[in-house]
């Protein structure tokens, strides 16, 4: 057979069919399939039989439903049988009640350890509180919707009691501020003190009052970094600063033999204080130490300034001229005049625009990046509400509204709506009494609007549009 063709071999010869019952030859495989089989109807055979008897043909006795109830993972059945002796420890001791058994089972003492824990360590208020789905999750809407904007055609404000009701100032009001994070605010000016109130728009908690004599207080700003000091201002050859944290003030000695340099303005950054002179004079301070680091020099006088970042800032003053410099290298970059501006008064600057006021009462508008970049742009808008020398320019916190207002005529004050880049024609009105407006600004989420008027009031109004603080 072997030696002739496959073509003449029977089908019943190709294949051979092994019939052998004894497992000897493959001991260990059928072994292992014996323990398998086993194992498998220890685990399922029941469920099996019934399954296939038709048994229990409710879902609950073939599965297992989840109804939010929490069960041990695992249980040790020894536990129950186990019995513990209390005065065996002084640990266990403790866990006695009365004149019971000092023995417990294995349960119980379980029980009674969960009960001492409970004693000593209360349930966290996390624990307790139901779990808040996020809005955003909640909803079936886009995910790219548009955000609530601020309305162009009305603003909506209301007004609640002055800030500084329970401590009126009986002089003008220099600089009104709000703390970045938390909710307080200071009032400063020619009492020369500095009031610190909780900020609520009814009760404005009187906190604190710190004098400083013989330093009638220009400008007073919190510290870019966290908010834990306060920088004061006077037309002193001397600053000082205020620590929130210890109630104290600490008076700043200025730069010697510069009796043209005077500490009545100033700008701040989280490292920087900029300080503006009368003959074109800019000390930079640092922020931590409070010691001079650079003086630089502008042909011109330097009425304003604001910091663009840690790296660069933006000064403005005689001729309408405006100079970004680099704290780098301590040179300027680029020169811009301010359009149809005889003297820049005031600066601001928000991420997107960059608004400078002038001593006509003009505000002009740009785009932020064009002048940065050296451009010679064109303002957006020019605003030519107000017909006296502009003193402040200050933007919310969403570069959505523009206050701007002069202290030489009374009701000088214009909120500009940076989307139409008009001005709210519905606030603030004849009646609003602000006086002579000496400093403006918003609190940290623009729910609030503070003014500093001639009359030592405080004024605070609510932006009904911004949720928060």
């Amino acid at each position: 057979m072997l030696g002739g063709r496959i073509e003449d071999l029977a089908d019943r010869d190709l294949f051979m069919i092994d019939t052998n019952q004894s497992t000897a030859a493959l001991p260990k495989e059928q072994n292992g399939e014996d323990e398998e089989a086993e194992l498998t109807e220890e685990l399922f055979g029941q469920l099996e039989s019934k399954f296939q008897e038709g048994e229990g043909a409710g879902k609950e006795e073939l599965f297992v439903i989840d109804r939010g109830e929490k069960r041990p993972v695992w249980c040790d059945e020894d536990e129950g049988e186990r019995e513990v002796d209390l005065g065996d420890s002084n640990i266990t001791k403790k866990l006695k009640i009365g004149d019971e058994s000092k023995t417990l089972t294995g349960r119980q003492l379980e029980e009674r350890l969960r009960n001492q824990y409970t004693k000593i360590h209360a349930t966290p208020n996390w624990a307790t509180k139901p779990k808040q789905q996020s809005a955003l999750l909640a909803s079936t809407g886009s995910l790219t919707q548009n955000s609530k904007t601020l309305p162009t055609k009305k603003l909506a404000v209301s007004r609640c009691k002055n800030l500084n009701f329970r401590k009126t100032a009986n002089c003008v009001i220099k600089s009104l501020e709000f703390h970045p994070s938390a909710t307080i605010g200071f009032v400063a000016g020619y009492s020369k003190s500095l009031d610190l109130f909780e900020v609520d728009g009814e009760n404005n908690r009187h906190l604190h009052r710190q004098h400083f004599p013989n330093f009638p207080i220009d400008c007073a700003r919190f510290t870019r970094a966290g908010g834990e000091e306060v920088i004061l201002g006077s037309k002193r050859p001397h600053f000082y600063t205020f620590d929130l944290n210890k109630c104290t003030g600490t008076k700043m000695a200025g730069v010697r033999n510069k009796p043209s340099l005077h500490y009545k303005n100033f700008s701040l950054s989280s490292q920087y204080i900029g300080f503006q002179g009368q003959d074109g004079m800019f000390a930079l301070f640092s922020a931590i130490d409070k010691q001079i680091v650079k003086c630089v020099s502008h042909r011109t006088r330097i009425n304003c300034s604001v910091f663009v970042d840690e790296h660069h800032f933006v000064t403005g003053g005689q001729g309408g001229f405006l100079t970004y410099w680099d704290t780098r290298t301590w040179k300027p970059i680029s020169d811009f005049q301010d359009e149809g501006a005889l003297h820049c008064t005031a600066v601001g600057l928000s991420d997107r625009h960059l608004a400078v006021g002038s001593d006509s009462g003009v505000v002009n508008i740009y785009n932020r990046d064009d002048l940065l970049r050296g451009c010679s742009a064109k303002p957006l808008r020019a605003v030519m509400n107000l017909t006296t020398s502009v003193g402040n320019v200050t933007f919310n916190s969403t570069g959505e509204l523009l206050a701007v207002s002069s202290k030489e005529l009374k009701q000088s004050l214009r909120l500009v709506n940076l989307h139409s880049l008009h001005c709210a024609p519905n606030w603030p009105t004849g009646k609003t009494p602000l006086n002579y407006v000496n400093s403006v600004n918003f609190s940290p989420n623009s729910g609030y609007i503070g003014v500093g008027s001639s009359k030592g009031q405080a004024l605070l109004y609510r932006l009904t549009h911004y949720p928060s603080f």
